[in-house]
């Protein structure tokens, strides 16, 4: 019986597919074509014979490993949700994203930034020379970046940066996939995570479908791309198939949300030649309908989703898809479990949104009309609104960090002293040894856009998105959230070693706080006797633990994510449970997606708030352990809200708001316990001068509704009725509202740019000024000390206005 013959029948019978089977004969004649050149017909029917017998048997035995881990991979999932003493729903929930009682669960969310760490690390000097700077990428880094992906293809381009990027990225990528193997996850033929193909839907929609057939079959015919791919076969098709192929490309990349999916079938169409003609057709089609120039942007990504990838097939299982619908019935019918605000963070409906999240899913689009707009406004409003976010984010974040580093039994001291060497030195030395550590990315987190609470709203035409990237970027927010996360984990390294002596009974009775923290993550005395055994490393008289010295490196992992998991209640960022509540779970351009993105903009930061540390105080055993966790939290977060208030009040262009005032305070625990950012905004609407707080609590859409009504409507209405039109006024008030800035350019922009125009087309700007001075002067009692219309100010700040209201304020008055 011939080989092609064994294959058929293997087929029929049912002991092997039809893929495997095509696999097998495809291997056969590439064999036979390999050995005839050295040998007989027959002894080279022989050799290839041979060869498809040892493939197909090593086929087997990977088919049964494969089955096994999937196997083990659910049991183990479906154990740590069925054993968890908060019900399925949190069991499921505490493997995906982090724990709302903190119970230390290896989770999706943490072992993906873990893995992100590492391979950036192994990205190493690529990730700094490529790095964006304030206004996007240079042109010396476009060039050298194509040169990188011509190194890919095996070209040598002569570039040296380009040409170690390469090898970094090639050592980068084996690691992943060896590490996406190890945990049972089957690669498909077609799938490569060196050439990767982030097409994107917005470019590609640009285009007419016989335009981009043409494009792709010109570089059929130049030899850049060898063959495609049937995504419903994972087989190459026949050149006659091309068309229809191409046909069904254009609709799964415009439909599918494009750089959702770099791992899914629809995204690998196309096979390119490994040669320099590959990389040319590469370069030209992404510089068409992929991402352009930032090629290195989509490197990252696409790192990015390898590690989310891993981490996925390790904590839920290889066909974690498969896994999440089997136990969501379960999780279903037990429902959710606990006080109210678990059974809205931890309900069954959750876990598929979750879910959703992690794949990129829910980041999609569905209608790019729709997205467009909506995108556009949440886009505009960030860039606009988010002017004191830094401000705001300075006070709040210290107590933040301080109340973590507490919780885990670190020196407040000690987290102080490392945040004024950071902002001495600026930095560049702790990012490459946080780096070293595995503890950040290093600045390769700039191209993730991962700007803390607004990642996921980001949206709307490119140019929107940039403007709203940019702004942020340049109004430090993204610097100084790097740098507490950096410094947070840095130090808790370092507060580990100083603890190093001492076996964990000892530990337990000198830092009681950083013996629970062990325990909370499930870290034994055994093994905690491995890490205390590595071997630190010593920065300027300072030992840090070195997580790679760890003799076990998934225990050097197990650390690493328990420090991430702490770091959160530092440094607040919204997790995918945020991210799921905020999109609703489902894609850009839906009008659920659209108008749960709406409503959440700016409303991240107390929704993290509350799944942390409110949660946290919650999850206490007792009531006195709920008043010891608590009470520092509420005060310290009215410090901090005050803190903030007062500065903002300052860089407005206002003296300090009276203190003594028991509006103060309440104003100052909307903005530090709970509201954080989106607290300017709140307390605005309490103001005669603030909007209403119904279009601020409806997001960007009524808000900007609302604003074109006094724009244009209200005007006309007045004009009509015969009263004073404010036209002007309102037109510099919607200019004010709508102009990106940074908190450090407001006040002169306001003064020197706003004011003026004002004065310019409002002819009843004084009354209007000084309609602003009268309203604030009744709200708070406060004062400018750059008042409206003001060219120069004509005195400093009053900081005794602080104690207006007072017995001190008298005393001093009376004196």
């Amino acid at each position: 019986m011939s080989v092609t013959e064994c294959v058929v029948k293997l087929v029929t019978a049912g002991q092997i597919s039809k893929a495997v089977g095509d696999e097998a004969l495809a291997l056969y004649e590439r064999s036979k074509g390999k050995y005839s050149r050295d040998m007989g017909p027959a002894s080279a029917e022989a050799a290839a014979g041979l060869a498809v017998a040892r493939e197909m048997a090593a086929g087997a035995k990977k088919l049964k490993y494969n089955a096994a881990k999937q196997a083990i991979g659910w049991a183990n999932f479906e154990r740590i949700a069925l054993d968890h003493p908060d019900g399925i729903v949190a069991g499921v929930l505490d493997q995906l994203t982090a724990s709302l009682r903190g119970r230390g669960t290896r989770n999706v969310d943490s072992v993906t930034e873990d893995i992100w760490n590492r391979l950036s690390s192994m990205m190493g000097r690529a990730m700094h020379d490529f790095a964006p700077g304030l206004l996007g990428v240079s042109q010396e880094q476009i060039g050298t970046a194509r040169n990188f992906i011509r190194e890919i293809f095996g070209v040598d381009t002569g570039d040296q940066m380009a040409s170690a990027a390469a090898k970094a990225f090639d050592v980068m990528k084996k690691y992943g996939e060896q590490r996406a193997l190890a945990s049972g996850r089957i690669f498909e033929p077609n799938e490569d995570w060196k050439i990767f193909q982030p097409w994107q839907s917005e470019q590609v929609r640009k285009f007419p479908l016989e335009e981009f057939k043409r494009d792709f079959m010109q570089a059929v015919d130049d030899g850049g791309i060898r063959r495609m791919w049937d995504r419903d076969t994972g087989q190459p098709v026949t050149a006659d198939k091309y068309d229809e192929i191409l046909n069904r490309a254009y609709y799964d990349i415009t439909k599918s949300g494009g750089t959702t999916g770099t791992f899914a079938r629809e995204m690998r169409t196309f096979e390119f030649s490994p040669s320099g003609d590959g990389a040319e057709a590469w370069l030209k089609l992404q510089q068409k309908y992929g991402v352009g120039d930032n090629i290195f942007g989509g490197v990252t990504g696409h790192m990015q989703k390898m590690a989310r990838e891993i981490a996925l097939s390790e904590v839920v299982g290889p066909n974690h898809r498969a896994i999440i619908s089997a136990i969501i019935p379960r999780a279903r019918a037990e429902g959710a479990q606990g006080a109210l605000l678990y059974r809205f963070l931890e309900s069954p409906g959750m876990i598929q949104k979750v879910y959703d999240v992690q794949t990129g899913r829910a980041n999609a689009v569905d209608s790019y009309l729709m997205s467009g707009v909506f995108g556009g406004l949440r886009s505009i409003n960030q860039a606009a609104q988010l002017k004191m976010a830094w401000v705001s984010s300075v006070p709040g974040d210290s107590v933040t960090t301080l109340l973590a580093a507490n919780y885990a039994g670190m020196p407040a001291t000690r987290v102080i002293s490392a945040v004024t060497r950071e902002l001495a030195r600026g930095g560049e030395e702790s990012k490459t040894l946080a780096a070293r550590l595995l503890l950040t990315a290093n600045t390769s987190m700039e191209y993730s856009h991962g700007y803390r609470f607004f990642q996921d709203q980001v949206a709307g035409p490119a140019q929107l998105r940039w403007l709203a990237n940019t702004t942020i970027r340049a109004s430090g927010l993204q610097a100084w959230t790097e740098m507490m996360k950096r410094v947070f984990s840095m130090e808790f390294l370092g507060h580990l070693a100083d603890h190093a002596g001492h076996d964990l009974a000892a530990l337990r009775d000198v830092n009681p706080a950083l013996g629970r923290f062990l325990d909370r993550y499930h870290i034994s005395g055994a093994e905690w006797d491995t890490i205390r055994a590595a071997a630190p490393i010593e920065v300027e008289g300072t030992r840090f633990l070195d997580t790679s010295n760890i003799a076990n490196d998934a225990l050097g992992e197990k650390l690493r994510t328990a420090i991430i998991q702490e770091r959160r209640y530092a440094v607040l960022e919204p997790d995918s449970r945020i991210r799921a509540i905020s999109t609703g779970g489902v894609p850009q351009g839906t009008w659920v997606g659209e108008v749960a993105r709406s409503l959440a903009l700016f409303k991240s930061f107390s929704m993290t708030m509350t799944a942390t540390h409110v949660a946290r105080i919650l999850s206490q055993d007792t009531t006195a352990d709920m008043i010891k966790l608590g009470l520092p939290f509420v005060i310290f977060g009215m410090l901090a809200g005050a803190g903030a208030m007062q500065a903002k009040n300052i860089l407005v262009g206002k003296d300090p708001q009276p203190m003594w005032d028991p509006k103060f305070w309440a104003q100052a625990a909307i903005q530090g316990v709970g509201l954080g950012i989106y607290g300017d905004l709140v307390n605005s609407a309490f103001t005669k001068s603030g909007n209403n707080i119904a279009t601020e609590l409806a997001g960007p859409i009524p808000q900007a509704i609302e604003d074109l009504r006094r724009l244009s409507f209200s005007q006309a209405r007045k004009a009509y009725e015969g009263d004073d039109v404010s036209f002007g006024a309102e037109l510099a008030r919607f200019g004010r509202r709508y102009t990106p800035g940074t908190w450090y350019t407001k006040l002169a922009v306001d003064r020197l740019v706003w004011d003026r125009i004002q004065t310019l087309i409002d002819p009843d700007y004084r009354k209007s000024f000084r309609r602003m001075e009268k309203h604030l002067r009744d709200d708070t009692g406060q004062r400018y000390w750059w008042g409206p219309g003001q060219v120069m100010p004509d005195r400093s700040p009053d900081l005794g206005a602080t104690l207006e209201g007072s017995p001190l304020h008298h005393h001093r008055h009376h004196h």
